[in-house]
C-alpha cells in the first residue's frame, strides 16, 4: 500500500481515538444534564463547525487533540443562575466523577474491544512458536552489502509461506530452520503459497562459518485461534500485560536516559516517545505488518492515552479528579485560578517535551526492524 494513503488512515485513526476521549466527557455530561457549549477536534482557528441543539460541533486546524466544553469547569467562566443547575458545580459529585472519568473510561473500553475482536477473530501470536509464513527477507548477507542472500535471490517474498522442503512437508518454523541449518551449500526446491497459488522455487543456501546452512529470512509467530469466552479470557491477560508496559513507557519517558536523547546528549533509541508524526510514522509501518499488529498499536495507544490522562496534574483530567477527590473528603471548594501555575508549568513542560520530541521524529524517525 502507499505509504502515504498508510499514514494518512493511521492519522485519521488517531484523530478517532480523540473524538472517543471527548465523546466519553460529552456523553458523560449530558446524561448528567449539564450543557457543553463546544465539541472540537483540533485547536486554533476554526475550520469548519456547525450547531446542534446547545452544542457547537466543529474541527480546528492544529490537529494534536480536541476538547469538549463542559459549562462551568472554567472558573473564569460566568454562569447564569438559571444555567446553574445545568453546570458542572451544579450537579453531584458522583456525577462530576463520571464526567471527569468518562473520557479515560471510553479509551479502555475501546481497547478491550480492539483487542477482543482481534484475538477472536485473528488469533493471537504465540511467542514460542513461529509459523512458516515469512515476515521479512533480508537482502544481504553481509553489513556492507557485498553479498545478498540466498532467499532474495531466489526471489522469496515477505508474505510467502513454506509449503515443502525438497519434497518434504513442513509445518512449523522449527523443521523449516532444523532442514535449512542441516543442509549448508545444497540447491533446495521449495513449494510455497504467495497470494493463494502455489509456486516452486529453487534455493541455494550458502554455508555459514560454523558449516550449518543459511538462507536468509525470518518467519512470523504462529497465531493460536481462540473462541469467543477463549477471546474474553486472553483479552483479560492483554490488558494486564498492556497496563503494565503503558506504566513501564510513561516511566521510560521520564527518566534520564530518554531527557538525554531528547536534548542531543545521546542517541536516540526505539524506546523514546513520539508525537503524533512520530505515532503516524510507526503506525504506518506497523499497518503493513498485518492486521493484528495494527489493531494492537491502536489497542495500546488507547491505553497510554487513558492512563496518562489520570496522572493527577492540571490540567489533565487526573487533575480535576484530585480536586473533586480533595473536596469531597475535607468539603471545601478549591479555587482553581489558584492552580493556574501548576496548569501552566505542566503545559509548558509537555509543550517544550513535544518540540524536543518532534525533532527526533523529523530528523531521526524510529524504523521498525
Amino acid at each position: 500500500m502507499d505509504i502515504f494513503l498508510t499514514v494518512l488512515i493511521v492519522i485519521i485513526a488517531i484523530i478517532f481515538l480523540v473524538i472517543i476521549h471527548e465523546l466519553g466527557h460529552y456523553i458523560a455530561a449530558r446524561k448528567a444534564g449539564v450543557i457543553c457549549p463546544e465539541f472540537f477536534v483540533g485547536f486554533g482557528p476554526r475550520i469548519w463547525s456547525t450547531r446542534r441543539g446547545d452544542t457547537e460541533f466543529g474541527i480546528k486546524w492544529i490537529l494534536i487533540g480536541g476538547y469538549v466544553k463542559v459549562l462551568g469547569m472554567n472558573p473564569e467562566e460566568e454562569v447564569s443562575p438559571e444555567d446553574f443547575p445545568h453546570s458542572y458545580k451544579g450537579v453531584s459529585y458522583g456525577k462530576r466523577f463520571w464526567i471527569i472519568f468518562s473520557g479515560s473510561l471510553m479509551h479502555i473500553l475501546l481497547a478491550l474491544l480492539i483487542m477482543f475482536f482481534a484475538i477472536w477473530l485473528i488469533g493471537y501470536p504465540d511467542s514460542e512458536r513461529r509459523s512458516t509464513t515469512l515476515s521479512s527477507v533480508g537482502q544481504y548477507i553481509d553489513e556492507a552489502g557485498q553479498e545478498e542472500t540466498p532467499a532474495y535471490k531466489a526471489g522469496l517474498q515477505e508474505g510467502d509461506t513454506i509449503l515443502t522442503m525438497d519434497g518434504q512437508e513442513v509445518s512449523d518454523w522449527e523443521e523449516v530452520r532444523s532442514f535449512i541449518l542441516e543442509h549448508p551449500g545444497e540447491r533446495v526446491p521449495m513449494l510455497v503459497e504467495r497470494d493463494g497459488e502455489e509456486m516452486e522455487i529453487s534455493v541455494r543456501l550458502v554455508t555459514q562459518e560454523d558449516g550449518t546452512g543459511y538462507l536468509g529470512v525470518t518467519s512470523e509467530p504462529y497465531m493460536v485461534e481462540y473462541s469467543f469466552l477463549g477471546a474474553a479470557g486472553k483479552t483479560g491477560e492483554w490488558f494486564v500485560e498492556a497496563s503494565w508496559g503503558v506504566f513501564y513507557g510513561i516511566y521510560k519517558i521520564f527518566n534520564l536516559s530518554t531527557l538525554k536523547q531528547l536534548v542531543g546528549i545521546s542517541e536516540p533509541t526505539m524506546e523514546r516517545p513520539q508525537t503524533v508524526v512520530g505515532i503516524a510514522q510507526t503506525g504506518s509501518q506497523i499497518f503493513g505488518q498485518g492486521a493484528f499488529y495494527f489493531l494492537y498499536f491502536l489497542a495500546f495507544i488507547c491505553l497510554f492515552l487513558a492512563y496518562i490522562n489520570l496522572a493527577p496534574l492540571p490540567p489533565l483530567d487526573g487533575g480535576h479528579l484530585a480536586v473533586l477527590l480533595y473536596e469531597r473528603v475535607t468539603g471545601r471548594e478549591v479555587d482553581l485560578r489558584k492552580l493556574y501555575p501548576v496548569a501552566v508549568a505542566v503545559l509548558a513542560f509537555l509543550v517544550v517535551l513535544f518540540v524536543l520530541t518532534l525533532r527526533l521524529d523529523i530528523t531521526n524517525p524510529i524504523n521498525l526492524p
